[in-house]
Order: structure tokens, then C-alpha cells, then sequence
């Protein structure tokens, strides 16, 4: 079982993908908004936050979305826009402090890297040179950044991630095998449901190991491949409106014991857009994936079978179910060098929030958001 990309780590490791690195705000023209924090006497805008929480609320949605289930999740995720906004000005002036240098065949071939992005249309289609290169210019124009501020940021990305290569990563220590063995029979009681047998974990690293059991625990898990087709019903519809909904659903269903061919149906017929593009395709499901009625119909399924119109609060849905895999026992062989890999980024995060630390205690930061009088973040 290969599961290298499918495990994304939890709160300390998102630390790391964190770090990025937003256009100075030295390199605006002119600031004419309200400051969210000043570092040392670099100024963060109001924008600068709602970017860095924009870009967080995403990285959690797609590698941890159960960070949302918190009840304070909406309060962390402002703390760590904030602490992101702030780390990132204190690795850009570190860096600038080193002298760090970054060769203009280095930023080229980031700049590359980036291009790369637009060769292709949203719909997957290739584009020749040109028009690639006019999507890349278009998204700069709309981001209101000249080309000349964006080969500037990318110049300081490289100089942050130089400089974290070099200060933070000779800290890090590789885990051994008896490390990697205690971490997997850790994870093991846990995926047992023996929380309380495992020893030694303080509160945070207790809470990263049930997201990453979480995460394993969704990969062995029994899963299905499902396709739907779904008739919406908005909230407050009319009592014909919600008939006319089931009735055609009904109609739906009766056409595919026919010669109507699913894929096409969804195509045709299915009011969720963005799985109607692939035939209806939802990919894999796992249990408490699905809302429960629906879960018990979907999983009830044989491969190849249609359900039967099944009520949700989104409306009217006909599932088919394409693929069923059992459940697989987790062994340590199969997952030994993930685990190696996940405890070496698990160091490398520590590592770099001891060095944040650091440059924390040297620097003046102020924050001036839900305060008029600046409150110090030191």
C-alpha cells in the first residue's frame, strides 16, 4: 500500500507548507490601506492577512478538513494567518540580513517552474507558447503585479528557501528504526481505539498523532468508487416543485434500466456540475463521508448497481456504485519509509519553529488588527 501522497501531516508540519513567501509590501508603489502588523519596519496590510488566511483555509481544507469540525477553528486559523504573515517577514529579512544569494539561472528556472502552471486551460487542454505565456500575464494583471515585482518575489522565495536549507535542515535529525517502529505501533493501538495505552506524547504531539491515525485510518478503510446523478431541491422549494423533482428523478431511474447509459445521464441530467464533467463521478468514499441515509444506501450497493432516488438535504440522488475495495490491514512494512518521511518533516517543522522563535525574541512585531492600541506579538 503506497500512501506517500496521500498522508498530509498535521498543525506543526503545516508550519512548513506555510511558509511561503508574499511580495514585500516594500515592493508596492504605496500603501493606502490599514496595517494588520508591523515586523520590525516592515508593514503588513489588511489585504497582506486576508491573503495569508485565504491561502491557509485552503491548505487545511485540502490536507486536514477535519480541523474545521473544531469549535475554535475560525480563532486558530486568524492566529496562524497571522504567525504566517509574520514568519514570513522574518525569514525575508533574514535573509536579506545573510545576504543570501540567489543566481539568475536559479530564479529562471523558477520562473519556469511557475510558467509551467498555464501551458494548460482549466479544461486540461495544451496551449502553444503564446498563449501560455498571455494566461501568466493575464494573472499578473489581475493580481496587479508587474513583472518586475513578481521575478522580486520569486528572487525572495528562493532566497528564504536557500536559507532555511542551509540554518534549519543540518539541525534536523533522521529518525531512527526503533523511532519509526514506536511511532507505527503507537499508531496501531490508536487505529485499535487504545488511546489510552499509548505513552509518552505530550498534549500536541498526542492530537498530530490522531490526525495522522485518522489519515491512515481512511486509507485502509473499506471505500467505494460512486457516481451521482443530482437533482437539487433548494431549501423552502414549493410542494410542487419538490414533486416535480422527484418525478423526474423517478423518470431518471427508469431510463436507466434501459438503454440510457449512466455517464451520459449525468452529463445530461445532473445538476452538480462539477462531478456531471466526469459522468457523475464522486471518486472514493469512505464511511461518514456521506450523509447517513445515504451512506447506508451507497454502501448496501453491489458493483454495477443503481440505487433508487435517495432524498438528502441537497435534493434527489441516483448513486451507482463502481468499485468496492475491503478494508486492508495496516503493516509496517508497507508504510516504514512514509513513516520515516513523515517523522523527518515532523524534526524539520520543530526545527523551524525553534529558529522562528529565535528571530522572534530579536525583532519587534506589533499586531493592530480587533485593537486600536497595538498589542506586541512578542
Amino acid at each position: 500500500m503506497k500512501t506517500t501522497n496521500k498522508l498530509v501531516f498535521p498543525v506543526r508540519l503545516l508550519l512548513v507548507l506555510a511558509i511561503g513567501c508574499a511580495l514585500p509590501p516594500q515592493a508596492r508603489a504605496k500603501i493606502t490601506e490599514g496595517l494588520a502588523a508591523s515586523v520590525n519596519t516592515e508593514p503588513a496590510t489588511l489585504s497582506d492577512y486576508e491573503r495569508s488566511k485565504t491561502a491557509l483555509t485552503e491548505q487545511y481544507a485540502a490536507a486536514m478538513p477535519e480541523f474545521f469540525q473544531q469549535e475554535n477553528s475560525a480563532s486558530l486559523l486568524e492566529k496562524a494567518a497571522m504567525d504566517k504573515l509574520i514568519d514570513e517577514a522574518l525569514l525575508r529579512q533574514k535573509a536579506d540580513a545573510l545576504k543570501v544569494k540567489v543566481y539568475e539561472r536559479e530564479l529562471e528556472n523558477g520562473l519556469t517552474e511557475i510558467r509551467k502552471r498555464f501551458a494548460a486551460s482549466p479544461d486540461g487542454t495544451q496551449l502553444p507558447p503564446d498563449k501560455a505565456e498571455e494566461a501568466f500575464r493575464a494573472e499578473l494583471k489581475k493580481d496587479g503585479t508587474t513583472m518586475e515585482e513578481f521575478r522580486e518575489k520569486i528572487r525572495k522565495q528562493l532566497m528564504v528557501q536557500k536559507l532555511v536549507q542551509d540554518t534549519v535542515k543540518a539541525r534536523v535529525k533522521l529518525p531512527g528504526d526503533a523511532e519509526v517502529k514506536a511511532y507505527f505501533d503507537n499508531i496501531a493501538l490508536m487505529l485499535k481505539g487504545s488511546e489510552a495505552e499509548v505513552k509518552g506524547l505530550d498534549a500536541e504531539a498526542l492530537e498530530e498523532l490522531k490526525a495522522v491515525t485518522a489519515r491512515f485510518r481512511e486509507i485502509t478503510a473499506e471505500r467505494l468508487r460512486l457516481r451521482h446523478i443530482l437533482l437539487k431541491v433548494k431549501e423552502g422549494a414549493s410542494a410542487e416543485e419538490a414533486a416535480a423533482a422527484i418525478k423526474k428523478a423517478q423518470d431518471i431511474s427508469q431510463k436507466l434500466t434501459g438503454d440510457l447509459d449512466f455517464d451520459d445521464a449525468a452529463v445530461q441530467y445532473s445538476e452538480d456540475q462539477e462531478s456531471a464533467k466526469n459522468g457523475g463521478d464522486l471518486g472514493y468514499v469512505v464511511k461518514g463521508m456521506l450523509p447517513a441515509d445515504i451512506e447506508k444506501a451507497a454502501f448496501a450497493l453491489q458493483v454495477g448497481e443503481n440505487s433508487q432516488p435517495l432524498q438528502s438535504k441537497f435534493g434527489w440522488h441516483i448513486l451507482r456504485l463502481e468499485e468496492k475495495r475491503a478494508p486492508q490491514k495496516l503493516r509496517f512494512d508497507s508504510v516504514k519509509n512514509d513513516l520515516e518521511q513523515m517523522l523527518s518533516q515532523s524534526s524539520f517543522a520543530a526545527e523551524l519553529a525553534a529558529y522562528l522563535k529565535e528571530l522572534r525574541k530579536a525583532a519587534k512585531v506589533q499586531v493592530f488588527i480587533d485593537t486600536k492600541t497595538p498589542k506586541s506579538a512578542n
